[in-house]
C-alpha cells in the first residue's frame, strides 16, 4: 500500500515538474520591457488587453487584443512606434476592397491571411494573401480597392511583421514625387538589391517608381486595361508574334521615353514588346 502510495506521489511529481518546465519554456519568448515602450503602447492603443512582448530583429513587438482585434504592434527600443498589424477575416475588409478582390486576377486562388497594416507616414494598407497550387502571392490593397502591389516575392512564409517594417523614409523620395506626380499618395517604400521601389496612388491607379542606389529616378510602371491600349499599338505587337494573342499591358515612363509594355501568350509561352505610343516597335 505504502508502495503504491509513493509511485502515485512520484507521478503527479513528475507530471507538476513537466508542466512547470513546459509553462516556463512557452515563457522564454515573452520579455519585459522598459517603462517607456509600455507607455508608447498605451498612448497609439489605449485599450490595449492581455498584452505580451517579446523582442524580434531588433524591435520590441507587442501582442495583444484591443476592440476584439487580434493586433501586432512593432517598436524600437526607445519606443518609437513603427507599425500595428491587425488580423482580420475577409468579410471585415471595406467593400470597395473586396470587390476589387472579387474583380481581380486572384479570385480564384484560396485566401490565406488577412492583415490591416497601419505605419507612420503611410496610408493604411490591407494586404490579402492568396495560394494556389505551390504559389503565394500578397496583394496590397488601399481602403478605396486600389490595387498597388502583388508581391510574389516573400518565398513561402507567411507575410506579416517584419515584412511591413519601413526601410527608408518617405523623406528621400517626397521632392521628386511631389513634382512628378503631384498629389500621390505613397503606400509602400522597399529597398531593393539594385535601388528602391515606391508604390504610390496616383489620378486612381496602382504606380510602381522605381530609384536606383543614388536615389536618381529609373523608371515608373503601372497596369492598364488592354481597352485602353491604342489600336495601333495592339497591331504593332500582334505584327510582331501573329501567331500569339494579348494578355496584359502595362505603361512604362523612363527618363527618355515612354512607351507600352505588352505582353502576349500562345499555350503556355509568353513574350513581351515594347511599343511607343505611335505604333514604332522599340
Amino acid at each position: 500500500m505504502k508502495l503504491k502510495v509513493f509511485l502515485a506521489m512520484l507521478v503527479m511529481g513528475v507530471s507538476a515538474w513537466t508542466l512547470q518546465s513546459c509553462d516556463n519554456d512557452d515563457d522564454d519568448d515573452w520579455v519585459t520591457v522598459p517603462a517607456e515602450l509600455t507607455r508608447s503602447l498605451a498612448d497609439k492603443h489605449p485599450q490595449a488587453t492581455r498584452v505580451e512582448w517579446e523582442a524580434e530583429g531588433g524591435y520590441y513587438v507587442a501582442d495583444f487584443y484591443e476592440d476584439g482585434w487580434e493586433k501586432s504592434a512593432w517598436f524600437t527600443p526607445d519606443g518609437t512606434w513603427q507599425l500595428t498589424e491587425t488580423e482580420l477575416r475577409f468579410m471585415d475588409l471595406p467593400d470597395a476592397v473586396q470587390t476589387a478582390f472579387r474583380n481581380g486576377g486572384y479570385a480564384t486562388w484560396e485566401i490565406e491571411d488577412v492583415d490591416r497594416v497601419e505605419r507612420p507616414d503611410r496610408e493604411v494598407v490591407y494586404v490579402i494573401e492568396v495560394e494556389q497550387f505551390d504559389q503565394e502571392v500578397d496583394l496590397f490593397y488601399t481602403a478605396d480597392g486600389i490595387l498597388v502591389k502583388d508581391d510574389t516575392g516573400t518565398g513561402g512564409g507567411n507575410q506579416g511583421g517584419s515584412d511591413y517594417l519601413p526601410s527608408v523614409t518617405v523623406d528621400d523620395f517626397q521632392a521628386f514625387l511631389d513634382e512628378r506626380y503631384p498629389g500621390a499618395r505613397i503606400i509602400e517604400l522597399d529597398r531593393e538589391m539594385n535601388g528602391y521601389e515606391v508604390d504610390i496612388v496616383h489620378e486612381g491607379r496602382g504606380k510602381e517608381v522605381i530609384f536606383d542606389l543614388d536615389g536618381n529616378w529609373v523608371m515608373t510602371s503601372w497596369d492598364i486595361r488592354l481597352v485602353e491600349v491604342p489600336e495601333v499599338v495592339k497591331n504593332a505587337a500582334l505584327a510582331q508574334y501573329p501567331d500569339y494573342r494579348l494578355d496584359d499591358a502595362d505603361f512604362v515612363e523612363t527618363p527618355s521615353a515612354s512607351y507600352y509594355l505588352i505582353e502576349l501568350e500562345r499555350g503556355e509561352r509568353e513574350v513581351k514588346v515594347k511599343v511607343a505610343a505611335d505604333g514604332t516597335v522599340l
